[in-house]
């Protein structure tokens, strides 16, 4: 019984070591082995709920430890994403301070979580996951370091830039603690009409993969987003009717 019960912290223990293993490559601004360890955080963080879920273990440690290991693999590491991309490309002096709103509003949503006994339904999600969240800042580091064509113009524009990546922020933010409704990826079965939001969001992400590369990780998340309000809002006016 012992055993089980720490099988999902290994997995947490392993997230904390990727975060931390990725901040120490952001400090060198090797943008592309920080996504790669942000990538293993995020699969360490799934294995995590996973196997709590198999084995139906659930303890006030292993909650509070996986905040924790959250806070720092995707609280930390998307704000000093952003102060790396902001650092000198604006201006504005020290306006890269501003990235931090990121790790405020993330350990926001996850107390929020540790408080609320059913965070998450079958269904849905509350507001944006920070995993989710950190993918997206981290993608798009890779988009503008490794000068997309796209960016090249956007950064040579440092008003622009600074607009562009400032609204992404508070955005974020507001998304992070917001009450929209995102969906989830929780398959009950492989029903089309029970999960059709899911196979069709799918099969474009795949679309978008192959056709756009990197450019498709950013823009699968912006859509992801997009998706779940449009049919949150439709489901609303179906049950005011």
């Amino acid at each position: 019984m012992i055993t089980k019960k720490i099988i999902p912290n290994i997995f947490t223990l392993l997230n904390l070591f990727c975060g931390c293993v990725s901040i120490i490559f952001l400090q060198s601004k090797n943008f592309n082995n920080s996504a790669i360890s942000t990538l293993f955080s995020i699969i360490f963080d799934f294995l995590d709920g996973f196997f709590s879920r198999l084995i139906k273990i659930e303890n006030l440690f292993g909650k509070e430890l996986d905040s924790l290991a959250d806070m720092i693999s995707f609280g930390m590491v998307p704000s000093i994403i952003v102060f790396f991309l902001l650092e000198n490309k604006t201006p504005i002096p020290f306006i890269e301070y501003l990235s931090f709103l990121i790790s405020i509003f993330s350990a926001c949503r996850l107390a929020k979580f540790n408080i609320n006994n059913h965070p998450y339904n079958k269904n849905h999600i509350i507001g944006l996951t920070t995993p989710v969240n950190t993918l997206f800042f981290s993608s798009l580091s890779l988009i503008i370091t490794n000068n997309t064509v796209t960016f090249i113009k956007i950064k040579e524009k440092k008003i622009i830039y600074l607009i562009i990546m400032l609204f992404i922020i508070f955005l974020s933010c507001y998304l992070l603690v917001s009450k929209i409704t995102m969906f989830s990826f929780n398959f009950k079965n492989l029903s089309w009409k029970k999960n059709k939001i899911r196979y069709i969001f799918l099969l474009i992400s795949t679309f978008l993969l192959l056709t756009l590369h990197m450019i498709a990780l950013p823009c699968i998340i912006i859509f992801y987003i997009i998706t779940s309000i449009y049919f949150h809002r439709l489901k609303k006016i179906h049950i005011k009717t």
